[in-house]
């Protein structure tokens, strides 16, 4: 029977999730006798019954599964009406379902007939808590493309892992894992990239625009490098192993001849049409793919899964003799230090409690990727001497790299570019090139048109750049830059072969399917020589330059896995079914355009949904410490941590020196990150802590004891020059609420230059609370000036609230509780004074916090 399933699916918000698991497992075909020492399980007469520890499912006649048991429970969890195919076959956009199916008892084999004259045999294994499936030969042909596990259906809603392949409800789990690197998630009519997406869907509670209440299930592009953040109301989704279906969920892998050659749209989504990519055959096929299918309670998935990795020896990371996904160290925060001398940032790193720097590139070039910088001129030696002189302080060191990005300098590129770099498509010249041409004639224009990057076109060893295309035959390549690169020009015949190559993102190439193995390769002994313990290898996720999507991918950080001396933490921002396995967390960088409390904002809180589904590590993203922050800040940060029980990456340099808060930052980072992972925070604290309008601050009382205070921090009340009449002052009138009782007045006044002018001044500033306390600070405040009352003392400060001064003051004036007046007067210099802002805090009464014993 031929059908087509639909590679579009839409997304369902997913609730959190925690594992382990068991083993036994009978097969057994419904009436037939068993193996020896077998029970027999009931099934319908002619229908094929396989179970395990945990879970029983029934193939019919046909080949489908139409149960699927939780054995202790009784509950069937395949939808009523649906059933799955076993296996299905793929040729050009069909897929064919099995019509008979048989049980070769003696062989432990399963043989599927097909409409289409083709019969697959199935090797079928009971592994304790989960079901062994591998594909052992497809014959005849009839020029199958891929073959499908599944998809299987299931009536589970609740939380669907889309990278995992595992989804589960309160009681009760189903997933799959591929057991070999071409064995990958999603459909294969894509290009065979990890999937996923963005789709408009709130959850409950949040309100979606009038114009788009009719746009629930519609994808969306979000990209908050561009924007900064995304609307709450729409759901992320990272892969396309498990999806959301109408019944409940679908669980889907599936596994290619690549010994086919193929077309792809692979990369910018805006260039729709125009990012063909031809994906050259390579010796690799679907015979051989098998998968582990279970079912099991919910809290014992990580258990299955890792028995499934012990068993099939799929990657097994143990870290100080504990299974990567049962260590807590992937979810703890950690330091970026770029400096030159690391032992700052050992310094910072042990104030905070940190056990992991990040020191940033450490590269000459990407690609050969040598390590004799200007920072570290001798090159392993030398950074075998910090990672030495850190971990005496129990701290690893990692690496960023943008993994198979090729930087124009590298020697893959320059003077002489490599024959196996990563191309779009080809073709040839359509006259003879001369050595000075500036336009370079081509037979087919198919592959050139994604102008993106540097569209560079390599014939024999010379890089062309050019402008773009003809409109029309004779086709050629516009405004030519010949020998791109450094590379040299040359006189190329007509017939010469033209490949459009691949550009990343930096402008820089990508190494092809072949050359990428020696990137992995460096990559690893790069970690051996130097005793790094983190790579960070961004720019990668569930896709890949190659065109070979996630087995692209996988091929690519296995073979680095595998060629280690020892487990290194790896991270990313972003992951996919087979990575799973090998990572250790994922985190993404670059969020510091905007101000602390606006940036990714949602795309934090929406990645922890991502992570929970996910069986995931908690992180928030990278942070940088500004030299200017407060407490406040850090301490926003930390209890975003706590929400989310979430590490996170904070970048740190030398200029914190400057930083007049620099102490109590640090202890405010140590004792947040200490409650935090001591279980401290209560469920109804931990709730609270995930509004990210909420502030907070934690003060240590004793050993393992603290204080939570909430804290009201009502900010951007701006006060600067306008013209009034003689004699009258320029005044402005704010309201605020104090939500606590009364107290000491709190507030941090910054003083902004207007128009780049840092020379005039304001003077005579006063503050009058609730029009009977005033505060009187005669001293001139110059741009970049800063003030702070902390209840207690008033003080002057520089720009980075270092205290020059104390500012003396009759009374420090109360906080009413409730809405509090308060008028803000002074004189200026000139219309170029400078601009106050103010900042108003107050604090409630705190809550006792301990740690679990």
């Amino acid at each position: 029977m031929a059908t087509r399933f639909s590679n579009k699916f839409l997304y369902v918000f997913l609730l959190p999730a925690y594992v382990l698991l068991s083993p036994g497992v009978s097969v057994a075909a419904g009436g037939a006798e068993l193996p020896p020492g077998k029970s027999k399980v009931p099934g319908k007469s002619g229908n094929i019954v396989l179970q395990t520890d945990y879970m029983r499912i029934e193939l019919d006649g046909s080949g489908n599964m139409i149960h699927l048991f939780d054995k202790a429970g009784g509950a069937d969890y395949m939808p009523d009406g649906h059933v799955s195919p076993l296996l299905s076959l793929y040729k050009d956009s069909v897929y064919s379902k099995p019509r008979s199916v048989s049980y070769l008892a003696g062989h432990k084999k399963l043989r599927l007939a097909y409409e289409n004259g083709s019969v697959a045999i199935v090797s079928v294994g009971a592994k304790g808590g989960y079901l062994r499936f591998e594909l052992l030969s497809v014959e005849p042909r009839q020029g199958v493309q891929a073959v499908v596990w599944g998809p299987y259906g299931t009536r589970i809603r609740q939380s669907i892992g889309e990278t995992i392949c595992v989804v589960h409800d309160e009681k009760f789990a189903v997933g799959m894992q591929a057991l070999d690197i071409n064995t990958i998630e999603g459909l294969p009519e894509g290009n065979d990239n990890a999937g996923g997406g963005s789709f408009i869907d709130p959850l409950p509670g949040q309100k979606l625009p009038d114009s788009l209440k009719g746009s629930v299930g519609l994808e969306v592009p979000v990209n908050v490098n561009v924007t900064g953040d995304m609307p709450e109301y729409v759901r992320m989704y990272r892969g396309s192993a498990a999806v959301k279906k109408t019944y409940g969920s679908e669980l889907r892998l599936f596994s290619r001849d690549r010994r086919l050659a193929r077309v792809v749209e692979n990369g910018n989504a805006s260039s729709k049409g125009t990012n063909l990519q031809y994906v050259a055959p390579i010796d690799v096929d679907f015979t051989g793919s098998a998968i582990a299918f279970f079912g099991c309670p919910e809290p014992k998935v990580l258990d299955i899964i890792g028995a499934v990795e012990v068993a099939e020896k799929l990657p097994h990371p143990m870290l100080d003799g504990e299974w990567i996904k049962r260590s807590k160290i992937p979810g703890q925060a950690y330091l970026m230090f770029e400096g030159k001398d690391i032992r700052k940032g050992i310094e910072y790193a042990d104030r905070c409690g940190f056990k992991l720097i990040h020191a940033g590139d450490l590269f000459h070039s990407w690609g050969h990727f040598g390590l004799e910088t200007s920072r570290y001129p001798g090159g392993a030696r030398d950074i075998r001497k910090v990672t030495t002189l850190a971990g005496q302080s129990g701290i690893a060191l990692g690496v960023h790299t943008l993994t198979m990005f090729t930087g124009t300098d590298d020697p893959y590129i320059a003077p002489i570019p490599s024959d196996s770099l990563a191309e779009a498509g080809t073709t040839v010249l359509s006259k003879e090139l001369g050595e000075n041409d500036v336009l370079v004639y081509i037979k087919d224009p198919v592959y050139f048109r994604n102008l993106t990057g540097t569209h560079t076109v390599k014939i024999g060893k010379e890089l062309i750049g050019y402008r773009g295309i003809s409109p029309e035959a004779p086709w050629h390549l516009l405004d030519c830059r010949r020998g791109q690169f450094r590379t040299l020009k040359a006189v190329h015949p007509a017939g010469s072969r033209v490949a459009k190559l691949i550009n990343n993102d930096y402008q820089g190439f990508y190494p092809d399917i072949h050359l990428q193995d020696a990137y992995s390769k460096r990559l690893a002994a790069v970690c051996n020589e130097t005793g790094l313990g983190l790579m960070d290898f961004d720019g990668f996720g569930g896709e890949s330059p190659t065109g070979e999507g996630t087995y692209g991918a996988a091929k690519f950080v296995d073979l680095w896995y595998r060629s280690l001396d020892r487990y290194v933490l790896t991270c990313g921002a972003g992951t996919f079914h087979y990575y799973w396995h090998i990572y250790s967390f994922m985190n993404w960088g670059e969020p510091w355009y905007n101000a602390l409390r606006q940036s990714q904002v949602n795309y934090r809180i929406e990645n922890q949904r991502y992570f929970d589904r996910n069986y995931m590590p908690h992180m928030l993203g990278w942070f940088s410490l500004g030299v200017d922050y407060r407490p406040e800040e850090i301490e926003w940060i930390q209890a975003r941590s706590a929400a989310f029980n979430a590490g996170y990456l904070l970048r740190v340099d030398e200029s914190i020196e400057k930083n007049g808060f620099k102490d109590e930052i640090f202890t405010a980072v140590t004792e947040w990150q200490k409650a935090r992972n001591a279980g401290a925070f209560s469920v109804d604290q931990i709730e609270k802590f995930k509004d990210p309008k909420s502030e907070f601050h934690l003060q240590r009382t004793g050993p393992n004891q603290w204080q939570l205070y909430p804290v009201s921090l009502q900010t951007g009340y701006g006060h600067k020059f306008r013209k009034t009449q003689t004699g009258e002052p320029v005044t402005n009138r704010f309201s605020i609420t104090n939500p606590y009782g009364v107290q000491p007045v709190r507030f941090y006044i910054t003083a902004k230059a207007t128009d780049g002018n840092s020379t005039e001044t304001l003077s005579n500033l006063r503050i009058s609370i609730n029009n009977y306390q005033d505060l009187e600070i005669g001293d001139p405040i110059r741009a970049g000036d800063k003030l702070i009352l902390d209840g207690k003392t008033l003080y002057f400060c520089d720009a980075y609230w270092k205290k020059l001064k104390e500012i003396r003051v009759n009374a420090i004036p109360n906080w009413a509780e409730g809405t509090n007046e308060i008028v803000v007067t002074s004189d200026f210099s000139g219309e170029q004074s400078p601009m106050l802002t103010f900042d108003f805090e107050s604090v409630g009464k705190p809550e006792q916090v301990a740690g679990k014993p």
